[in-house]
């Protein structure tokens, strides 16, 4: 799963120049705070400017004075909205962030917003080992550690919510498809483990991922042949996607943006899509919005799927084919689900691939084979670091990027 999600736009503007930083790693928003100086109050408004030249004109303006610190010394507070006409920006007492300088036609200065120390982070894997129900986890690709020692039967995705200080992970219940799974929870260390979709809703869940925007949880159930949504507290679960001639429903992966749900059929040999929120007066089994993005030929198994929002790229692992893959979130013109050619085999030789999950921030995807192999490339399948975590077995996989104690 990738760490990946809301962007915060921090304008930094003096004169005429404007930088724009964006980060689309949610865990992340806290390095781009913005402050002014060292921190402060909103300021105050800019005062007028005066003709710049001229026996008897006004001289420029004077920045408006400060505001009330918003915040606590040190701390970054939001983006300040409030322009100056034609003056310089006041600069905010310690605390928070001094006011924007406003743009005149006779010569006011903008003032200038500064940036909050960076918040540091560590990378973090999370991945399953599904034949001894464990979680593991490797903080700065340390060696791994089990912080979950017993989960349910045959655990297999898994997603991080950083803010919220938690990991989910599916179980299937049975590695043969009997029924019997659920979902879980626990804090980012592994304790305070609870079920909040308990077993008897979804038939055998498979990949998963969170919806941090409107706080959503969705997975897949393979023998159920459905794709499920719920609260991220497990509440009011239904089936969203169902019936349709499909198989077994495994990988799904979210465009919040776009309002896009992609979901892979492993037996059918497809990736498919439709839209997050379900057409009025329709439900998962007759909804008419589903389309196929590749009918796949030639022994292809698809499994897990993430997104690469910033290149609109799909990315999928082959159980079968033991491959990674990319290609466009659109059929190119003139093609078909079944003829495009813009997929890319990025990774070959591996050995039943499961899991994968991207940090776009940093050019990386980690995958998983069933094996208990965790490992690493760029984005392009470049640089490819075999085995560099292993276990007993290993299933879904997520990077997150959690702030350092």
């Amino acid at each position: 799963m990738t760490t990946r999600g809301a962007c915060l736009t921090i304008a930094i503007m003096l004169g005429p120049l404007c930088a724009v930083a964006c980060t689309s790693d949610p865990d992340k928003q806290l390095k781009q705070d913005v402050i002014a100086g060292q921190s402060g109050g909103i300021g105050g408004t800019g005062g007028t400017g005066g003709v710049p030249t001229g026996g008897g004109g006004a001289a420029a303006g004077n920045g408006g004075t400060a505001g009330e610190p918003a915040l606590a010394a040190g701390s970054g507070g939001a983006a300040g909205m409030i322009a100056g006409s034609g003056g310089v920006g006041g600069a905010g007492t310690s605390g928070g962030m001094g006011g924007m300088g406003g743009a005149s036609a006779m010569g006011g200065t903008g003032g200038m917003a500064g940036m909050a120390p960076a918040v540091e982070t560590m990378p973090t894997l999370y991945w399953l080992d599904i034949n001894a129900n464990r979680v593991m986890r490797s903080q700065d690709f340390a060696d791994g550690e089990i912080i979950v020692s017993r989960t349910g039967t045959a655990p297999d995705g898994v997603a991080v919510d950083v803010a919220g200080g938690k990991v989910y992970w599916t179980n299937m219940g049975s590695l043969l498809g009997l029924g019997g799974g659920s979902l879980q929870r626990a804090n980012l260390d592994g304790t305070d483990v609870e079920t909040i979709i308990p077993s008897g809703v979804a038939q055998t869940p498979k990949q998963m991922q969170l919806d941090l925007v409107n706080r959503h949880v969705y997975f897949c159930d393979r023998e159920g042949a459905k794709v499920w949504r719920a609260t991220m507290d497990g509440e009011n679960p239904e089936a969203i996607v169902s019936g349709h001639g499909f198989q077994e429903l495994v990988g799904v992966a979210l465009d919040v943006p776009s309002g896009k749900l992609y979901f892979s059929d492993r037996i059918g040999a497809k990736i498919l899509r439709a839209n997050l929120e379900m057409p009025a007066g329709e439900n998962g089994a007759n909804r008419t919005d589903i389309e196929e993005l590749f009918v796949f030929s030639g022994g292809a198994m698809p499994i897990d799927l993430d997104v690469d929002l910033v290149s609109r790229r799909l990315y999928w692992t082959d159980r079968d084919l033991g491959t990674v893959h990319r290609a466009g979130l659109d059929i190119p013109a003139g093609q078909t689900a079944a003829n495009r050619t813009d997929a890319e085999t990025l990774v070959e030789d591996l050995v039943d691939t499961i899991g994968i999950s991207l940090d776009i921030e940093n050019d990386k995807m980690y995958f998983s084979e069933l094996g208990g192999q965790v490992s690493e490339a760029a984005l392009d399948g470049s640089g490819l670091r075999k085995d560099i975590l292993t276990s007993g077995s290993a299933t879904g996989v997520a990077i997150a990027h959690i702030p350092k104690p």
